[in-house]
């Protein structure tokens, strides 16, 4: 059973508890929601995303791509290049896409630019693979939680 987790106020607060369930339980799939709350333009928010990389280390970590305009920083706006450049990017080199996967944050994305297909569009066209594209938009998912419509 996969296990999410929302990481409110910033992944630091939080880290310790992921690490100990993750070495505790290796075979338990986690979940980071909303990139860590990994925000831009905040010295935490820098740090935060270094841990986040750094927990790359344990295969069973799983990276959500979701509510990015709660990980830009207050100047950015859709369609988040901020995002893409300084957390997306460097998660999917990282992570790689067959552990991250794409999430709306519904309802709140329909308060957005868009909204649930502003965000969809987005996201699938910072990856430029078509194997990737597939695993960050239902392939991960897949994976973690078992086929859809089965």
């Amino acid at each position: 059973m996969p296990v999410g987790i929302m990481c409110f106020k910033g992944l630091h607060l939080h880290l310790q508890d992921i690490e100990k369930l993750v070495n505790y339980s290796p075979e338990t799939i986690v979940i980071l929601d909303h990139l860590g709350f990994t925000k831009l333009g905040d010295e935490q928010g820098d740090k935060n995303f270094k841990d986040l990389l750094a927990l790359n280390k344990y295969p069973n970590v799983f990276i959500k791509i979701s509510a990015l305009f709660r990980v830009a920083s207050d100047t950015s706006s859709f369609p988040y290049e901020e995002v893409k450049k300084e957390r997306f990017l460097p998660l999917l080199e990282t992570f790689g896409a067959d552990r991250m996967m794409f999430g709306t944050d519904f309802p709140f994305v329909l308060e957005t630019t868009n909204g649930y297909k502003g965000a969809v569009d987005v996201v699938g066209e910072w990856v430029d693979k078509d194997e990737d594209k597939a695993m960050l938009m239902g392939g991960t998912v897949e994976r973690c939680f078992g086929k859809w419509g089965c």
